[in-house]
């Protein structure tokens, strides 16, 4: 039908959606001067009166419910041989359009849910199932009011004169099962007669992709699709978002039990224990003593004390994180609150402790002020406030003073009275400021690289014996050489050097032992070595985020190819810094090399979003998006990463091989072309002119580049050459293989 034909008296519309029961449109009741909704019949249930019938008398049934959470039917009509019906025209987004691959807010969860199950509640009541319950159809008005949506598929429990009657029947033949497989109940799927329990299966399949942002089953194909719902055990929620409470994340996991028998018993039932899993969601989210340190607010004259300030709040983290029987929230998750208006309560909530610690530090000369309050989140009480007064030369004392009284405070007792939490790394106050300022521009990447390198460079030129700086400085040069920013010969041997000494300074400080892994693995392909060494420093500090993702990534997955250990390492990495986008960045890289590009472009989406102007979010959203077949997503993502890098190598290279692999071998070309002329002017690695010219089809160019970056040692080319996607066309030329054996990959 087209827009202004006309049905008795209503005048048609625009399309707003298509199913199995027919094309559903916006109409004007001419009578009543009234937008609705208009369902119009297809012809097979319109011709056949057994099926006519059994759908009148259970639209009847649904008018019926009358309930505020139901889109409300007006009528049954007809005109000539269409027949269609009347109902509610709700304005709104559906849920589907609200997710987009992202998890929502825990307190519009709740509320959805819990207007969800009262409607289903009502339905099931009067005998009837939805049977087609998922995001498309749960909608919030306008009014914010939620409406359940499109019974077309409900089946009446109780028809009389036709047992177990419904608007369509669920065929059991291949390839027919009627709605939708991603959230229908494995009986549903079967074939079998299904009740209410159905229907909680389908919740519980929307409420772990409204906490999550993905979806619990997978599948190319319907058929696969369905598989994946009778017998595959889902990732457990809290895996994908570690605030979540246990209590939710129970409900949900009763709600998709296999057997029906083993879910709730009834909507009422889920009702219940949603709203008993919002209460504890209030309460203490974990028992014994735990605490998030905020990055301290800069009131110094110089904005570029918040290096200081910032570095000083890190930190005290690192010190009250060696203190057993005290849970310290991650560094990187604390510091997703930095410049927001976000109550400590719910900062307490999301990052799942009792006490935040916030504060201020203003300077002046050789003079530090130190503000520091303890707040209880349950009370939003103060519990403790202290302010130091003192010379940049004692700040080491300060923080561990600081330390100590947050644990008296919380009761932890220190292993001895005597017991310093934070050693002295340097006596030079200058070259502390420097490492402080050079850690946090190499933790940015991209343009923020190479200033943060000079501060390394005059930390250590400043105290020879600082191991911290040492082990900054060893990473930075590392990324500089995996990032094709600086020629391998002149960054890796740099940053092996310094690993070492810094290894040598200080063999228990986890960064160190980290950088070494790293140096030893793409300059040395000491692969065994690495292993060690990471493993070393994970040991010494779990929690220590940018380590744990390198042994994830680059080791695991990318040199030896171990996908599902990297993918169960970079979740204990995520789960351990919950709100790092750096952590979710690598999780989405690790998850789609591992072939789980659903869950991964997730996580891709959740990384950018929480740091807009990172270079390597960007970078792995436009790969993960490429790698899930999302060409049009990718190509933008790699376009803002061009953005905030100033047009850097990686993302060209990769953007190129998207546009190759989606038919624009042009813009391919394009890029290939703008890389090789660069190389003129300035460094551009071997492997990035391989992999375009292996895009744009010139392959005898492509062996040829790669075999130069083997004889060069780019680091790139061990990282990426065995495993990763984006070589495929390299490694799919018999000639790349002498170019393996050489790398010597395990």
């Amino acid at each position: 039908m087209h827009p202004g034909a006309r049905l008795g008296r209503y005048t048609i519309g625009d399309l707003l959606g298509r199913g199995g029961m027919g094309a559903v449109y916006r109409a004007t009741d001419s009578s009543l001067g009234r937008d609705v909704a208009l369902k119009v019949l297809p012809p097979d249930v319109a011709g056949d009166p057994d099926r006519l019938e059994r759908f009148r008398r259970e639209a009847r049934a649904l008018a019926a419910l009358n309930h505020p959470n139901i889109v409300t039917i007006y009528s049954v009509e007809q005109d000539g041989d269409t027949h269609f019906l009347t109902m509610e025209l709700v304005s709104g987004r559906p849920l589907d359009a609200v997710i987009e691959g992202r998890a929502m807010p825990l307190d519009r969860v709740q509320t959805i849910a819990r207007a969800v199950t009262d409607a289903l509640s009502a339905a099931h009541e009067r005998g009837i199932i939805h049977r087609d319950l998922k995001p498309a159809n749960i909608v919030q008005n306008d009014s914010g009011v939620t409406k359940v949506l499109d019974f077309g598929l409900a089946k009446m429990r109780e028809a009389p004169g036709f047992p177990g009657a419904s608007m369509t029947r669920l065929e059991t033949q291949i390839g027919t099962i009627v709605g939708t497989p991603a959230y229908m109940s494995p009986e549903q799927i079967a074939g079998q007669d299904v009740d209410q329990r159905s229907d909680i299966f389908s919740l519980g399949v929307v409420l772990y992709e409204m906490v999550t942002g993905v979806r619990p089953f997978t599948g190319r194909s319907t058929l696969e699709m369905a598989s994946s719902v009778l017998h595959d055990a889902p990732a457990p929620v809290t895996v994908l978002r570690s605030t979540l409470p246990d209590e939710l994340a129970s409900v949900i996991g009763r709600c998709l039990e296999k057997s029906a028998g083993s879910r709730f018993a009834s909507m009422a039932d889920v009702r219940k224990a949603l709203d008993g899993a919002g209460r504890l969601a209030t309460q203490a989210p974990s028992a014994g003593p735990s605490v998030a340190v905020l990055p301290f607010k800069n009131l110094s004259a110089d904005p570029d004390s918040e290096f200081f300030s910032d570095g000083l709040a890190e930190e005290v983290i690192n010190a009250l994180s060696q203190i057993d029987g005290l849970r310290v929230a991650a560094r990187t998750s604390s510091f997703s609150f930095k410049n927001q208006s976000v109550e400590i309560g719910e900062i307490a909530a999301k990052l799942h402790v009792a006490h935040v610690l916030d504060g201020s530090v203003r300077r002046a000369g050789n003079r530090v002020r130190v503000t520091l309050q303890l707040v209880d989140a349950r009370s939003g009480f103060q519990s403790w406030s202290e302010r130091y007064d003192r010379d940049m030369a004692d700040i080491f004392d300060v923080q561990d003073e600081i330390a100590r009284a947050i644990a008296d405070k919380l009761k932890v007792t220190l292993a001895g009275t005597a017991q310093r939490l934070v050693k002295q790394a340097t006596a030079n106050v200058e070259a502390y400021e420097l490492f402080l300022r050079g850690r946090a521009l190499i933790q940015k990447r991209g343009k923020h690289v190479v200033p943060g390198t000079e501060c390394l460079k005059k930390a250590v030129e400043l105290d020879p014996a600082f191991a911290a700086a040492w082990a900054g400085l060893a990473d930075a040069f590392t990324v500089r050489g995996y990032w094709g920013t600086l020629p391998p010969g002149d960054s890796m041997p740099q940053a092996l050097t310094a690993a070492r000494r810094a290894v040598a300074m200080d063999p228990e400080l986890a960064d160190a032992q980290c950088a070494l892994a790293a140096a030893l693995m793409l300059w040395e392909h000491d692969y065994e070595g690495a292993r060690r060494s990471f493993l070393r420093g994970l040991e010494l500090n779990p929690n220590y985020t940018q380590g744990r993702c390198w042994y994830a990534l680059f080791l695991l997955s990318y040199i030896c190819g171990e996908r599902a250990e990297a993918a169960a390492e970079a979740r204990r990495a995520y789960a351990a810094d919950p709100l790092s986008a750096y952590a979710a960045t690598i999780l989405a890289l690790a998850l789609a090399n591992n072939g789980e590009t659903d869950e991964a472009l997730s996580y891709a989406r959740l990384g950018t979003e929480r740091d807009p102007d990172a270079l390597v979010g960007h970078w792995t959203h436009g790969l993960v998006a490429h790698w899930h077949g999302n060409f049009e997503e990718s190509i933008a993502a790699f376009a803002r990463a061009l953005e905030v890098s100033d047009r850097a190598a990686y993302p060209m290279v990769h953007m190129a091989v998207a546009y190759a692999d989606s038919g624009r071998k042009a813009e391919a070309q394009a890029l290939h072309d703008e890389l090789i002329a660069r190389r003129a002017r300035s460094y551009v690695t071997y492997l990035s002119h391989a992999v375009t010219a292996s895009a744009v089809g010139d392959m005898d160019a492509a062996i040829e580049f790669a075999q130069q970056a083997c004889d060069h040692r780019e680091p790139a080319m061990t990282l990426f050459a065995a495993n990763f996607p984006n070589l495929k066309r390299l490694r799919d030329d018999p000639r790349f293989a002498d170019v393996l054996r050489r790398l010597a990959l395990p």
